[in-house]
């Protein structure tokens, strides 16, 4: 699913998913807090693998639709889970009804990306009827998009033990082996879901195929999607590659799911974000102590350390994460930030100023440089980022004010 770049005016707190969304779409980490920080630290994960859920790479539209239609339409109506002279207390336990409620319930959330507060339902739906496919489904799915992937993998299971040729089943297990890179199993899946008309399969066997240098097998895929009529350019590139029988670096990094590595940091923002930081940080240790210069576990490490006041001791790990990709956004704000808390408000608006000739779009980049330019009592130079700022953010009161005052030249 598509996490939100929505921007707002607190360029200080972490994020929450892309959420996620936040991680990281990044998770909710990545989401909520700072959604100007989340826009930089988003740029990096977009440049080194826009992949965080399979849902969200190329040709997520057409599939989130075919997804949705698959989803509902092989959901299944609910069965009732006693069958006759079953134990009087065991039935009495049992709402098939309740249940049948609690799942549609569940769907309306998880259309609404609201995946978190979906779980519980199709939880309790299960509980209430055990045989409850359509619930089953969706225990599956929600598990999926925020990253719980055991869970997701039973959830998916169990139904397809009593349905052995869900669609949707068949296609969940196809996508869980496309995100953790177990192609051979995602292949054995996907096929079945696509013979079973899942169209949204046809998205993962074509990735699959690319990634497995079987460019006859992902040209016959990527094809069917471009007949289906799907005008995605990146359905374009992937049926372009395979016909040259070549993965370009670019696209791989676009449809290769993300190294566990990444998911791990993901998921550490997520705890930081829930305010359990000792959790947190035990994971961006454990990924720092296996890789010692994973771009993203330096910049976690230090954003956690920033937030949690010990800004000396976050800049080396924003140096480090900049030494190995000297474009990682999340890091040169990062740094930025220490010098301008430093007192340093000149090299902090030379890396801001560097962010927003490199960095399309309006970010956390944006919103420091403004900043900075009041502070050295410089507000015109403010302006026109400010504008920038409220156009993404019409809403936003206190950007229009501060916009009107440096109109005006006052720099407060």
């Amino acid at each position: 699913m598509a996490r939100s770049d929505r921007i707002t005016t607190n360029p200080a707190g972490p994020p929450a998913g892309d959420t996620a969304q936040e991680e990281a779409r990044l998770a909710d980490a990545i989401e909520r807090a700072d959604q100007l920080l989340v826009s930089s630290l988003k740029v990096d994960e977009r440049r080194r693998n826009r992949r965080k859920i399979i849902l969200v790479s190329l040709g997520g539209v057409l599939m989130l639709t075919a997804l949705c239609v698959a989803l509902l339409q092989f959901g299944g109506k609910p069965d009732v889970a006693v069958e006759k002279g079953g134990p009087a207390v065991e039935a009495a336990a049992l709402d098939p009804d309740k249940a049948a409620e609690l799942s549609q319930q569940g769907w309306q959330l998880w259309q609404r990306q609201d995946f978190a507060a979906a779980i519980p339902k199709f939880e309790e739906a299960v509980k209430l009827d055990p045989k409850n496919s359509g619930a089953l489904n969706g225990l599956g799915w929600a598990n999926f998009n925020s990253a719980h992937y055991e869970s997701a993998e039973e959830a998916f299971q169990r139904l397809l033990k009593l349905e052995p040729n869900h669609p949707a089943a068949l296609n969940g297990m196809g996508q869980l082996g496309l995100v953790q890179r177990k192609y051979d199993a995602a292949e054995k899946y996907l096929l079945k879901a696509a013979n079973k008309d899942a169209t949204a399969a046809w998205y993962g066997l074509a990735k699959v195929y690319l990634l497995k240098g079987k460019y006859n097998e992902a040209a016959k895929w990527a094809k069917k999607i471009a007949d289906s009529g799907d005008a995605d350019p990146g359905v374009a590139e992937m049926l372009k590659a395979a016909k040259a029988k070549k993965l370009p670096d670019e696209l791989r990094q676009q449809i290769e799911p993300p190294a566990p590595e990444a998911l791990d940091v993901s998921r550490a923002w997520q705890l930081m974000n829930q305010g359990r930081r000792a959790e947190a940080k035990a994971i961006f240790e454990a990924v720092l102590a296996k890789s010692p210069k994973d771009a993203n576990a330096l910049n976690g490490m230090g954003w956690f350390l920033f937030f949690g006041g010990d800004r000396a001791e976050a800049k080396p790990y924003f140096e480090k994460a900049l030494a190995v990709d000297h474009k990682a956004a999340g890091s040169m704000n990062g740094l930025a930030r220490v010098l301008y808390a430093e007192g340093d408000v000149d090299g902090a608006i030379k890396i801001w100023k560097d962010m927003v000739e490199k960095i399309p779009g309006v970010h956390a980049g944006t919103s420091g440089l403004a900043d900075a330019y009041i502070e050295k009592g410089e507000p015109q130079k403010a302006v026109p980022l400010l504008e920038q700022l409220v156009k993404a953010n019409p809403s936003d009161q206190q950007l229009k004010e501060k916009l009107a005052r440096a109109r005006a030249g006052d720099s407060k």
